[in-house]
């Protein structure tokens, strides 16, 4: 197109019976690109899980096609990549709440890893829907497939569940000693399986306070002698009884499940793992801890050594190869270190001969292209707005999954930004990004915060960042000593339980070892932290200088971290029924306890006697199992102050045994410095009088508090895909009369995904009509009956519950927009007239539609245009530079 009058032809071509080929003639118009407003009704609906993605992109067996989640939007996103360096979104299917991972079985069947429904979607590519969902529980994590089979990391459960590939029917569960199985590998003859341990820690423990020796003397004068604390040590160390095999990697046999070895001593938190092609060596993306060092001071912009890990499987021999080998730790900002720095590898990616391979490092949004000796030969910036020693943590990228296809394309996919990057192997740098789907729901104040809590240029030189230690929002298991031995007093007022006279007391800043928290659950809890000494969370700004050694944020930068840090909640408790319901019959380390019967004695009994009538619920009141009162020392039997800790999240905490001569998994368990390897043991202590000897009751609450009720109800993610098969057998009947008496009891919104009457169609279940409400304005609804009559007809339906609030968005009307997803009307191809180039655009409802064009009508072959395309204002965009006479533009339906 040569000339500004040169016509253009439009063509829209849906993929149904009956519809005829419309053209459209258009004539040029001027674009304008509206500024996005942020939907209020999209942020209630979103609710912020911080999924932790592990292989979140892969290309098919063929390479054609690249399968990518998109984790806030529930959905598998697939792209078309015949044209390598120019993906092109061609569907995106609905599947689980949280996808975090994917792997294609074939070039049409692909397994997504849903981590808060604790399930696997098992999708049909070429009929754009899941065709069955297996149930997975705790957090799985990852798939892969050997010898006929699928298997996945079960990581909060520290199992590797086991699935016939092509029945999909359970085999087994492998056990693993090991904390959070996530990474899975497959050695290149497909005999064994590896799992890496997310949160394996460094074989760390602790003395207690009566077994540790006294602190040091404080080197601040003014400062009174330090409390007696615990001490950290090495498990190796002749005062500790039990032992830490400290396993890193578990090798499966693939065939008879069996665990031939561990490899120990390879990282502290493990989040990337790949096989060497030509040797089987496994290479483990790390960080390694420096929690024996004791006292901030000494810890500043340099508590996490980022590495990646080469282990000989010949002899289970480890190298360390330190990404950022010769930085220093003083005299903070470093700029050419920020510069250069790869911070919390997440991925590795080896070509077919294993010379190089490819590490994503999260924390500084590059990607380094690595020699199997260690050496660093590329450094790729993925965000153009923080090149060099720039730290952007608002458009921070995040690269946590890589996808390589040979000489051709590396796609990397991030997971702050939700973007897909593409970078060109030959010449190492970034041809382009684009959106990962066509619509992200997450909220403004989400995309605004969540880079300052993973973005390590904030730091010193750039290695760390509070993320290197509050993995994906969470713990990663370990203590760490914080404390500032020229540091100051701070005062703090104490009171015995809420409701009682308050005083005044200190904190003192050798506070002592201290279990890294939980991110998770903030809003409303404060003051925080294990003694309650930051009033709420803007007082963790200065962390910013004294601990990552980098500079304090701005009032507005911190306020926005805050905003983002209570929005993430706490996904369901494993532990309770799919009811909401508790256990009557739960096993503990002591024994067997009854959470039904827990409830009532820590809600009901007593445990100190008048005058105090104390009950567990006095402090640690529900919901949230917390309260904001500091309890002094002597009620805790403690040497300080501490606040009243949250119970949410306590049932993750107890892989830890303090039995001489046994082996524990990990070395520290529950209060402030990991202690209590459970609470049975904690209940025992002095303080807790008329339950200090009763067995039954301590069983009890033992058995309740690890069901103890997160705030989100068990069934939110929970899914069962109807099929013919199934679709009357007692169990899923029994499970859709579940989901919907949740939803009338307001616990979770049912949503249906599917095909009715052939047609890709959602629905949402109405409890005051009993009926289910479609996405269209023009369908009836449909009761319980008339659904099941349409699975035995021949469609296929996946129920799940979703939290309350996001039925509408996740069912009916996807981006909100007030139009329903099955209302949304062929798209319309706009065209605007540039200088040099034409600007096609067209509505982003529309993912399913692939732009071609033609040169010639009629006779010509329709090709696909593989100009980039980007997303802007709620619109597909793509940039074209025209060539010849006339060019035809036409979208078809896939």
């Amino acid at each position: 197109m040569d000339c500004c009058f040169a016509p253009i032809c439009v063509l829209i071509l849906r993929n149904q019976p009956m519809k005829t080929w419309k053209m459209i003639w258009l004539g040029f118009a001027v674009m304008l690109a509206g500024a996005m407003v942020p939907n209020v009704e999209a942020q209630s609906s979103f609710v912020n899980f911080e999924g932790k993605q592990t292989s979140p992109v892969r290309l098919s067996p063929d390479g054609s096609r690249l399968f990518a989640v998109n984790t806030p939007d529930a959905r598998l996103s697939v792209f078309d990549v015949t044209v390598p360096q120019r993906p092109l979104l061609i569907a995106e299917i609905p599947v689980g709440i949280e996808p975090v991972s994917v792997n294609p079985l074939n070039d049409d069947e692909v397994w997504v890893v849903n981590e808060v429904s604790d399930s696997i979607s098992i999708v049909s590519v070429s009929r754009h829907a899941v065709i069955e969902t297996l149930f997975v529980k705790d957090e799985p994590a990852d798939v892969v497939f050997a010898n006929g089979r699928a298997f996945v990391s079960a990581s909060r459960n520290n199992r590797i569940a086991v699935f016939d590939a092509v029945s999909r029917s359970a085999i087994t569960n492998i056990s693993v000693f090991g904390e959070n199985p996530r990474g899975l590998a497959v050695s290149p003859d497909q005999t064994k399986v590896y799992a890496a341990f997310a949160l394996s820690g460094n074989r760390t423990t602790l003395l207690p306070p009566d077994q540790a020796p006294a602190p040091p003397a404080p080197t601040n004068p003014n400062l009174p002698p330090a409390p007696q604390v615990s001490l950290i040590v090495d498990a190796s160390d002749a005062r500790i009884s039990f032992t830490m095999p400290d396993n890193d990697v578990v090798e499966i046999n693939a065939a008879t499940f069996a665990i031939a070895r561990y490899f120990p001593r390879v990282g502290t938190v493990n989040l990337g793992l790949a096989v060497h092609p030509p040797s089987g060596d496994l290479f483990v993306a790390n960080t390694e801890a420096r929690n024996l060092v004791r006292f901030e001071p000494n810890l500043r912009g340099n508590f996490v050594t980022n590495r990646v890990s080469r282990v000989s499987v010949a002899n289970g021999a480890t190298t360390h190869f330190d990404l950022n080998p010769g930085f220093s730790h003083d005299d903070f900002p470093r700029l050419p270190e920020l510069t250069n720095a790869l911070a919390q590898p997440t991925a590795i990616v080896f070509g077919p001969s294993g010379n190089n391979f490819y590490v994503a490092a999260f924390g500084t949004d590059r990607i380094a292209r690595m020699n199997t000796s260690g050496a660093v030969l590329n450094r790729i910036e993925l965000n153009p707005l923080a090149a060099g020693s720039a730290a952007r943590p608002r458009t921070k990228r995040g690269p946590r999954g890589l996808a390589l296809k040979p000489g051709q394309a590396l796609y990397v996919l991030n997971r702050i930004s939700n973007t897909l990057t593409v970078i060109d192997p030959q010449s190492n740098t970034v041809v382009l990004e684009v959106a990962v789907g066509s619509h992200d729901p997450t909220p403004q104040v989400i995309r605004q915060g969540r880079g300052f809590l993973y973005d390590a240029k904030l730091s010193g030189n750039g290695t760390v960042s509070c993320a290197s230690c509050h993995i994906d929002a969470e713990m990663d298991m370990i203590a760490w000593d914080l404390g500032d031995p020229n540091g100051s007093l701070q005062n703090n007022r104490i009171t015995i339980a809420p409701g009682f006279p308050s005083i005044g007391g200190v904190f003192h800043p050798m506070k002592g070892p201290m279990t890294t928290q939980t991110l998770r659950g903030l809003n409303g809890v404060d003051p925080l932290h294990w003694r309650g000494d930051r009033t709420n969370f803007l007082f963790f700004n200065g962390a910013f200088d004294s601990l990552l050694g980098g500079s304090l944020l701005s009032a507005a930068d911190m306020q926005a971290y805050r905003d983002f840090v209570q929005t993430i909640v706490f996904q369901p408790n494993p532990n309770q029924n799919l009811d909401r319901s508790f256990p009557t019959s739960f096993p503990t380390k002591n024994g067997i306890g009854d959470a039904a019967a827990g409830r009532n004695i820590f809600l009901n009994e007593i445990y100190q006697p008048a005058p105090l009538n104390l009950r567990c619920n006095t402090c640690h009141t529900v919901p949230t199992g917390t309260g904001r009162s500091i309890v002094a020392a002597q009620a805790l039997d403690e040497s300080q102050d501490f606040k009243i800790p949250h119970l949410r999240n306590v049932y993750q905490k107890l892989n830890v045994t303090r039995t001489a001569g046994a082996a524990s998994v990990g070395g520290f368990g529950i209060v402030h410095d990991g202690q209590d390897p459970d609470l049975f043991t904690f209940l025992s202590r002095d303080v807790f009088g008329l339950f200090q000897n009763n067995t039954t009751f301590k069983r009890n609450l033992d058995a309740f508090v690890q069901c103890f009720d997160t705030g989100t109800a068990p069934a939110v993610g929970y899914a069962r895909t109807l099929q013919l098969a199934n679709v009357d057998s007692g169990t899923v009947s029994n499970d859709w009369s579940l989901l919907e008496g949740q939803a009338v009891a307001g616990n979770i919104e049912l949503i249906v995904k599917g095909t009715v009457d052939r047609q890709q169609h959602g629905l949402l279940y109405q409890p005051s009509s009993d009926n289910y409400r479609l996405d269209a304005q023009g369908l009836t609804t449909l009761t319980r009956s008339q659904l099941r009559d349409k699975v035995l007809a021949g469609d296929t339906l996946t129920l799940m519950g979703v939290p309350p609030g996001s039925g509408v968005r996740m069912g009916l009307d996807r981006n909100l927009d007030g139009v329903l997803d099955g209302d949304t009307p062929a798209p319309t191809l706009h065209i605007a007239r540039g200088s040099d180039s034409v600007v096609l655009s067209w509505s982003t409802n529309a993912a399913g539609f692939l732009l071609e064009k033609v040169s010639m009508m009629p006779g010509t072959v329709w090709t696909p245009e593989t100009s980039a395309r980007g997303i802007q204002s709620g619109e597909f965009i793509v940039t074209n530079a025209p060539t010849g006479d006339k060019t035809f533009f036409r979208l078809r339906e896939l």
